[in-house]
């Protein structure tokens, strides 16, 4: 008897925003008594969620439900009508398939597996090419690695090996002490 309690309850989608438990009862009357309706609600604005929860007093009248009721047009959207299988069950497995209450192992289909935005490595210029030095009198070569605001760039966004930030941070620092370099690179309209 236990079984045939979770056999009872099913669950309503596609459902149209304006419908009311009330009108819901009514249409699931037709087919058999039952013991609770509720329409799933947002609990800020108190609006309709769009599904809902019929419980239905025996498994007959449920089944029958689902046949009679599934896909029928209320206030112009076909409402969609199958079995509760609880909060954290997967997709319904054939009868004998599966352990009961556990949820079924799905792999993710290959397009959510995939990674839609590949980084592109930076390559730090002077692991690159060794004849390149760290040099603070070369302004040119610094000042890709300072950002508008005068700020030192991250590794992240420069792609420096974590010697080479450092070496350049402190290039960096001492071209703008001598004043060589600007601490920041925004002109002022005054």
């Amino acid at each position: 008897m236990n079984s045939a309690v979770g056999k009872k309850k099913l669950f309503i989608s596609n459902l149209d925003f304006e419908v009311t438990s009330d009108q819901l009862r009514g249409l699931f009357e037709e087919v058999g008594p039952s013991v609770s309706v509720v329409v799933a609600s947002d609990r800020e604005t108190k609006r309709s969620k769009g599904f809902a929860f019929v419980e239905m007093e025996r498994e007959e009248d449920a089944k029958k439900a689902i046949e009679t009721l599934n896909n029928r047009t209320v206030n112009g959207r076909p409402m969609k009508v199958c079995e509760d299988r609880g909060k954290n069950a997967g997709p319904s497995a054939p009868a004998g398939e599966g352990q009961e209450g556990g949820r079924k192992f799905e792999p993710l289909p290959s397009i959510q597996r995939m990674q839609l935005f590949k980084r592109r490595k930076k390559l730090d210029p002077f692991t690159e090419d060794p004849t390149k030095t760290i040099d603070y009198k070369d302004v040119a070569m610094l000042s890709k690695f300072v950002s508008e605001r005068g700020r030192i760039l991250s590794r992240r966004l420069t792609g420096l090996t974590a010697y080479n930030q450092r070496k350049v941070s402190k290039a960096i620092k001492r071209a703008q002490s001598l004043g060589l370099m600007a601490y920041t690179s925004i002109q002022s309209n005054k």
